[in-house]
């Protein structure tokens, strides 16, 4: 009779033990390098989507249409609808508010605006995500934090040679 109540209490110890473990691998959570975390802390979670192109000097790029005919040099002006955020979304400039798209001279752009404009066509649109060292740097300037990471939505809309 003993040995039967140990066989019993055996039975119900390990089959209540059999669902205490893990029903599937445990999966660990992707490692995130720190440059992900880096433009995470300036830009948000939208500058880690599938799509920003990352260039060497540090811009990030979305194109969002690709346009036609031939890209702005640095020698060029442009005609562009713009919006100036900042990883929260306050919006610090935007033309449309203005009611009309804004003439610039390529030459006189803030550096990481100006790259981004060289991998846009007329009819083109995209994001740019640009670092406080393509930006404005560690003064800040017209309404951006010093230190701030950017984020341009650019419209091109034609190059004026």
């Amino acid at each position: 009779m003993l040995r039967v109540l140990f066989i019993f209490l055996g039975f119900g110890v390990m089959g209540a033990l059999s669902g205490c473990g893990p029903t599937q691998p445990e999966t660990k959570p992707a490692k995130r390098d720190d440059a992900t975390i880096m433009r995470e802390w300036l830009y948000g979670p939208r500058a880690t989507a599938p799509g920003v192109a990352w260039q060497p000097s540090g811009l990030g790029i979305r194109l969002l249409a690709a346009g036609t005919g031939v890209a702005p040099t640095r020698a060029d002006r442009v005609r562009v609808n713009y919006v100036c955020m900042l990883k929260d979304g306050k919006v610090i400039d935007d033309s449309r508010t203005r009611g009309a798209p804004v003439d610039l001279v390529m030459k006189t752009l803030i550096a990481g605006w100006a790259e981004g404009m060289e991998w846009l066509k007329p009819g083109g649109k995209a994001e740019f995500f640009i670092p406080p060292s393509l930006g404005y740097g560690t003064m800040g300037g017209g309404g951006v934090p010093a230190g701030a990471g950017l984020i341009f939505e650019v419209e091109l809309i034609a190059v004026n040679p």
